[in-house]
């Protein structure tokens, strides 16, 4: 067995994610990551781990050069794939693909991270190798630099400018090595990074790439201290792995509500360190920062003294190390997605495998408890590894029914998305909020498709929508139930109730009750208090609808059907000058909607808003933040 110390910090982190998990708003959410982020789910941490531990205790030096070549192939394939893509090049025949930012590894800004976390690496393998594999990784590490150039974003120039500057820094101290001729490029290509990371120029001649949006590392961060903030168990564990969109719901600022972006959640911060902070806590950061920690002390030490020895394998070495160091920088500026992610973990392992292995062996004799225990251990971790496959597998064909479910609703078909969606819902045990959520919504169609046909006998239409109407309100209670941490569960449940008030007693009570828990979770979304309001405003309590309308109007003065409804209470009140003015700011906000200049004629003429007018849901098109997938 490899054995390196900075074992003891992974093992650390493991057991502080399984914790966090534990203790997760979502504990099923944290654990297999999705719905949620699946990158920082405790799943695919424990995945990474087990890849590192198999990788430096399997693979042998000579096979490490094997094991790092091969993800420099396929991602050279990747960026090539991703470079086509931008240019407009479309080779796969899927309508998801034909779009420019489309790739085989996340957002266009990763995939020009991706390929700047490799060129290190790859410039090492160039100085090791011979003749027709120098060849090829040269043409490797000029697509991928042509891929930097072309997304052009800041945080792959400054991972490369790192890992750049680590190999010119060693490789000045071993200039008997690198040949005089090397060290200039890499001269050239530190400046280049240099020039570009700090001064983030653009490149006019370039086709524009897509624009990434995300919180800004100040927000990241206020929402992060804010979560700690919460309880004692989220001071130290946070508020669980892959949980940020709850915490962003939970402590986004006023003025995202002055921008395009206020109905959007982001799933994850301005970077993965300040991520970690929120949703494993200062005990989960503190243990990720221990293993940055010692990683980088036995990397140098391990790197100064195969400098001081002159052995001829540092340069391999030198290159996975700068490589890890531009993948720990990235951290601290990006997000990491899975691919960023296997990267990262590749390289850990791959160094302390080739460089920092100290090889111990025992002979576990067969009648001896250390075997038995031994024995036990592997049983046990082999049985675990069924049951968790066999639970993936569940979840893969739940994704299968539930894109079903989705498409089928798009056709038009809801009782055949309902069967699909009832089946993903079984497949899952019932535990993923997103197939109960959506499946009370596909009822609330289905609910509507009956009502509007015309041959059916009130009997006979009360047999087929009563039960429609129970399985709509249960499954928003279930969503809630599984996830009441989700802002989106609680808004669903109340627009049930509201859609049904109607049909069941009590709706309204419990839409209120939903809306208002909604608004605990999403305190600035301008959209929940205008639900909220409509609620009052329909069992005649203006006074309440009144108070929720304008303080959706104080989160955002432009939010438009908070306006219409304030304007029809002013109307109702006989206050025709404020409510021609609530429509007259409407009609500037939306000068296309025929609906609103008609109020206004109807008001200014001396008549009620809404005469002569069959009011539309919604009044005023806008984005909102729920909507069927």
């Amino acid at each position: 067995m490899n054995f390196s110390l900075l074992h003891l910090a992974i093992i650390v982190f493991l057991v502080v994610l399984g914790f966090s998990t534990l203790f997760s708003s979502y504990k099923y959410g944290s654990f297999w990551g999705w719905p949620l982020n699946v990158a920082p789910g405790f799943l695919t941490i424990l995945g990474f781990v087990l890849l590192y531990f198999l990788v430096v205790n399997i693979f042998q030096k000579t096979e490490i050069f094997g094991l790092l070549l091969t993800p420099a192939l396929s991602s050279f394939l990747a960026v090539l794939f991703g470079g086509f893509q931008l240019f407009g090049k479309f080779f796969l025949p899927f309508d998801f693909a034909k779009i420019s930012s489309f790739n085989t590894i996340g957002t266009v800004n990763s995939l020009g991270v991706f390929a700047a976390l490799l060129l290190p690496l790859i410039i090492s393998l160039i100085f090791i190798s011979k003749r027709v594999i120098k060849f090829l990784l040269m043409v490797f590490g000029l697509a991928m630099l042509g891929l930097i150039f072309l997304v052009n974003f800041w945080v792959a120039w400054i991972s490369l400018l790192i890992g750049t500057a680590a190999i010119l820094i060693f490789g000045i101290a071993r200039r008997g090595t690198f040949q005089a001729g090397w060290l200039t490029p890499l001269m050239v290509l530190l400046v280049i990074t240099l020039f570009f990371g700090v001064f983030r120029i653009s490149i006019p001649v370039l086709p524009a790439t897509p624009l990434e949006v995300s919180p800004s590392q100040t927000t990241t961060f206020d929402i992060a201290t804010q979560t700690l903030k919460e309880s004692i168990p989220a001071l130290f564990l946070g508020s669980g792995p892959s949980t940020f969109i709850y915490d962003y719901s939970k402590f986004k600022p006023e003025t995202i509500n002055q921008t395009a972006f206020w109905g959007v959640r982001f799933s994850s911060g301005a970077s993965e360190i300040l991520d970690k902070l929120a949703t494993t806590g200062i005990l989960g950061l503190i243990s990720f920062l221990g293993i940055l920690g010692v990683f980088l002390w036995l990397g140098f030490k391990w790197l100064i003294k195969k400098v001081v020895k002159g052995d001829s394998l540092w340069i391999f070495s030198l290159g996975i190390f700068a490589s890890w160091l531009a993948a720990a920088a990235a951290l601290f500026f990006y997000p990491a997605n899975l691919s960023l992610g296997f990267l990262f973990w590749i390289f850990t392992a791959g160094f302390i495998a080739f460089g920092d292995s100290r090889i111990k062996s025992w002979e576990l004799k067969p009648s001896s408890l250390a075997n038995i225990g031994a024995s036990f251990i592997f049983i046990f971790i082999l049985i675990l590894g069924i049951g968790i496959f066999f639970l993936a597998g569940q979840r893969y064909i739940a994704e299968v029914r539930y894109s079903q479910g989705i498409e089928a609703q798009r056709a038009g078909n809801s009782q055949a998305s309902m069967n699909y969606l009832l089946s993903a819902i079984s497949h899952t045990g019932g535990s993923q909020d997103n197939y109960w959520r959506d499946f009370s919504q596909v009822c609330l169609f289905r609910i509507n498709e009956e009502l509007q046909k015309k041959d059916v006998s009130p009997e006979e239409l009360s047999q087929i929508v009563n039960p429609l109407v129970g399985d709509a309100v249960d499954s928003a209670k279930q969503a809630t139930d599984v996830a009441p941490a989700n802002v989106a569960n609680w808004v669903v449940r109340g627009f049930v109730y509201r859609q049904v008030r109607n049909l069941i007693s009590g709706a309204d009570e419990w839409a209120i009750k939903s809306y208002e828990e909604a608004a605990k979770l999403e305190p600035t979304n301008p959209y929940i208090y205008t639900e909220l309001g409509q609620v009052y405003f329909t069992i005649g309590d203006t006074e309440q609808a009144k108070e929720q309308f304008q303080r959706a109007l104080g989160l955002n003065e432009d939010y438009s059907n908070a306006r219409y409804f304030l304007g029809l209470i002013y109307d109702k009140e006989g206050k025709k000058s404020q409510a021609i003015e609530e429509f007259e700011k409407i009609a500037r906000l939306n000068p296309d909607n025929a609906e609103v200049k008609k109020i206004l004629a109807n008001l200014r003429g001396g008549k009620t808003a809404l005469e002569g007018i069959t009011p539309t849901q919604p009044p005023i098109e806008e984005e909102t933040p729920e909507k069927l997938e």
